[in-house]
């Protein structure tokens, strides 16, 4: 069995290879830019800076597993070059292939006879999806694996409850993906409850022990290790791609009121092996025999009598594993990685439910009577499940090698220009962070904030948000250069952040990454420096005293100032010059207000202030202002045709009552836009206080 497996796994590793060297010209990448994050972060172990993702940068916790990087050190203390450092990635997706298929076997066998065991190979072994995944370069097989372990010696060690090497399977499953990790704490109550039956019999341990808090202590480990390290519970990729992380409440409450209904997706999309037709819709002929195999393992592992004891284990991980399978934002998002790494655990119980079946049948005599209905069980699924999987398993060898091909001419090669062209000092901005940097090797700003700490909030509040808080970077920090999807940032390249285009890497077939082109440009920020008074300020504001201002979308001014918006405020991000005056234009970040805006200022009480909005005046307004809920008056602006206008609004002393006063803009919804129908929203950018 392991021979044959072990060929298996060669066999496609071979064909894989060929396809893949064909498009490449003979060199060999990774399908995903994602995996040459874990390979920089295992390099910067070997050079001494672990979790420094790059010279300049805070640690970060951008690499999701603990333990994958570590396992990646090998060809990078031996300093090997990045093609032999990407083949060991390769080399340890494919023992984990091996490893994983084994313990499926085994674990089948166990919770479903010798069918069980099969069927879960077969499955496992003609997936497209799992060889997509275990030869990505990512964590995926190093988590499935470990999860696979620790079942089969939880299994094997439960009828003592005492769980002497339960314990490090955990710690390893905790440090592999922080879904392990929270896996962990189902199999501390798996253990809790054996250890309590146990304890209950005659000479059985006592059920008080230091193992049991060994699950939880695992469970912990991960967030231990952000929080020191960050500063946060959280590591850097769950704030860039959770939705736990998501700035707008309104945008989090949605996502979180439609669980239930993303749960049965992910549910459906395992029991449908992620195969869907043109249409987005379920294969039948795959998802009936996985939906009743899944049935029939919960069937007879309720039957008080059955040799399955402990089976119902699975389905509680199971379970678990597809709610917080659902955390990350973009669930389905390159082939269903998220759910891949649970997804064998899946097959192990799709296969266990026939193999029950088949177990059932030829156990009950007459024997001629069960035999055809234990053969139908073991064949009939199959005659189902391969004409589909089979051809798909084929055409995904096709793909992987369209995806490491894209990867390799365009991040690896963005990558290795910046390495041949620009100054050692060149500090690079991107949004892909793996390949660019592990073969760029200059120091990078990563503003989707995975491995800059500090950005992911930032860049998920949006483009205007990103923009002010980019240009604030201290100056030993702010991007020499930028090497970006120029369709991700508009407005920077009209903004004067971006010179000329300095390189282009263009795909003709792009099957895996976000853009056809790839654009490294210089960039220079001293076009954009934010303003510190109004443009054009006119003698009766020159004889007053700015007291305060808040730059809105800069989310830092916007804490200090307690900023709110009901409901939320949107970012915008905006280009325009100032009518009837000359000069550069003027970009800037701001914010688009449906209801209505407050703020706190720092002023002198009883005096006078004036209030200067700089706003885009899309649609003409009447807006309601209200000093610590007391009305101040109605201040109105008239329509702009692509320009920046400053209008102003004074408040009367006598409504100033202290030295922090809550400023309210309230949309009157009697205001008229360009159409006479009635403003939508106003925009303010800046506001600036004087008295």
């Amino acid at each position: 069995m392991i021979l044959a497996v072990i060929g298996v796994a060669l066999i496609q590793l071979t064909r894989v290879l060929g396809v893949e060297r064909g498009l490449t010209g003979g060199e060999i990448s990774l399908p995903l830019d994602d995996g040459f994050i874990y390979l920089q972060y295992s390099r910067a172990i070997a050079e001494g800076h672990p979790f420094v993702y790059t010279p300049g940068n805070a640690p970060t916790t951008g690499a999701t597993s603990l333990w994958y990087p570590l396992l990646l050190l090998p060809p990078h203390l031996l300093r090997l070059p990045p093609a032999l450092c990407v083949a060991w990635s390769i080399a340890l997706g494919v023992a984990a292939f091996v490893l994983s298929a084994l313990l499926l076997v085994r674990l089948g066998r166990r919770l479903g006879g010798p069918i069980g065991g099969g069927l879960s190979l077969v499955l496992f072994l003609v997936s497209p999806y799992l060889l997509w995944g275990y030869l990505s370069g990512m964590e995926i097989g190093l988590y499935a694996t470990v999860l696979l372990g620790a079942l089969t010696v939880y299994l094997r060690e439960r009828s003592t409850a005492r769980f002497p090497a339960l314990r490090w399977w955990l710690l390893a499953l905790a440090g592999s993906r922080p879904e392990g990790a929270i896996l962990c704490l189902v199999f501390g109550l798996l253990m809790a409850r054996d250890r309590w039956q146990r304890s209950r019999a005659a000479g059985g341990p006592p059920f008080l022990s230091a193992a049991l808090s060994l699950p939880f202590a695992a469970a912990a480990l991960p967030f231990v290790v952000n929080l020191a390290l960050t500063g946060s519970l959280e590591s850097t990729s769950s704030q860039a791609k959770s939705i736990l992380a998501e700035p707008y409440a309104e945008t989090r409450a949605e996502y979180l009121a439609n669980t239930p209904t993303i749960w049965l997706n992910i549910a459906q999309c395992y029991l449908s092996h992620f195969m869907l037709d043109a249409r987005s819709h379920l294969v039948p002929a795959v998802w009936y025999p996985s939906a009743i195999g899944g049935l029939l393992f919960i069937l007879f592992g309720l039957r008080p009598r059955g040799p399955w004891n402990g089976g119902l284990a699975l389905l509680g991980l199971v379970a678990a594993g597809i709610v917080v399978n659902s955390i990350p934002v973009y669930w389905q998002i390159h082939f269903y990685r998220y759910q891949q790494g649970l997804f064998p655990a899946v097959l192990l119980l799709i296969g266990s439910g026939w193999g029950r079946l088949a177990w059932w049948a030829w156990d009950r005599p007459p024997r001629w009577a069960g035999g055809p209905v234990a053969a139908a069980a073991a064949l009939a699924p199959l005659a189902f499940w391969m004409p589909t999987l089979v051809p798909a398993n084929a055409e995904m060898i096709g793909v992987y090698a369209r995806n490491c091909e894209n990867i390799l001419h365009q991040q690896v090669r963005v990558g290795r220009w910046i390495d041949a062209t620009l100054p050692k000092d060149a500090r690079v901005g991107l949004n892909d962070a793996g390949a660019i940097a592990y073969y760029g090797r200059r120091s990078t700003i990563d503003f989707v904030g995975l491995t800059t700490a500090g950005l992911a909030r930032v860049y998920r509040s949006g483009l205007g948000c990103l923009f002010e808080e980019a240009r604030r970077l201290p100056p030993d920090r702010r991007p020499t250069h930028c090497a970006i999807y120029p369709e991700w940032f508009p407005y920077w390249r009209e903004s004067g952040i971006l010179g000329p285009e300095q390189f282009r890497a263009h795909l003709e077939m792009n099957t895996i990454t976000g853009g056809n082109d790839m654009v490294v440009y210089p960039a220079s920020w001293s076009g954009v420096v934010p303003s510190a008074t109004p443009v054009d300020p006119d003698s009766g504001l020159r004889s007053l005293r700015l007291t305060d201002s808040i730059d809105l979308a800069w989310l830092a001014d916007e804490r200090r100032h307690g900023w709110k918006a009901e409901p939320e405020a949107k970012d915008v991000l905006r280009r325009y010059g100032y009518a009837n005056r000359g000069g550069p234009m003027v970009t800037d970040g701001g914010r688009i207000v449906r209801g209505s805006g407050r703020f706190r200022a720092t002023v002198t009480p009883g005096k006078d202030l004036v209030i200067v909005m700089r706003t885009d005046a899309w649609y003409s307004n009447r807006l309601r202002v209200l000093v610590d809920g007391r009305e101040a008056g109605l201040w109105t602006y008239a329509f702009s045709e692509t320009a920046w206008v400053e209008p102003r609004f004074r408040v009367p002393g006598g409504l100033v009552t202290r030295g922090r006063p809550e400023l309210t803009i309230v949309r009157d919804e009697s205001g008229a836009d360009r159409d006479g129908t009635g403003a939508r929203d106003f925009s303010p950018f800046r506001y600036w206080i004087y008295q």
